[in-house]
């Protein structure tokens, strides 16, 4: 279930306005030879753009409108690795666009220049 509200105060809502499909979901689906099964209907595409609509209480560094790009990486944030700033190192790391999470999900983003 997708949620059309800011539930946290570090929730931000991002109106989705482009996904691309790289090589990656390419070779997914023309190979299949990953390290993990799909059993479900699965939606790629990790990389991901939107204009932030809902910003959270606590949230300093975005305003609604701005634009940004989605980190397709969800890391723990409790590991030894993310608490020294090398999240993509996160040994419980998840990915957009592999199982068990769909595209565009996200719980950071980097915000665009002008």
């Amino acid at each position: 279930m997708f949620l059309n509200v800011c539930t946290g105060p570090h929730d931000i809502r991002i109106k989705m306005k482009s996904v691309g499909i790289c090589g990656s979901d390419v070779h997914y689906l023309k190979t299949m030879c990953v390290d993990f099964l799909v059993e479900d209907p699965m939606i790629i595409g990790h990389e991901c753009s939107g204009i932030v609509e809902e910003i959270g209480r606590d949230v300093k560094d975005l305003v609604s409108g701005d634009r940004v790009a989605l980190e397709p990486v969800i890391s723990c944030w409790r590991c030894c690795q993310c608490k020294q700033g090398i999240y993509n190192l996160c040994p419980d790391m998840k990915f957009f666009a592999t199982p068990p999470v769909h595209v565009a999900l996200a719980n950071q983003c980097l915000k665009l220049l002008s």
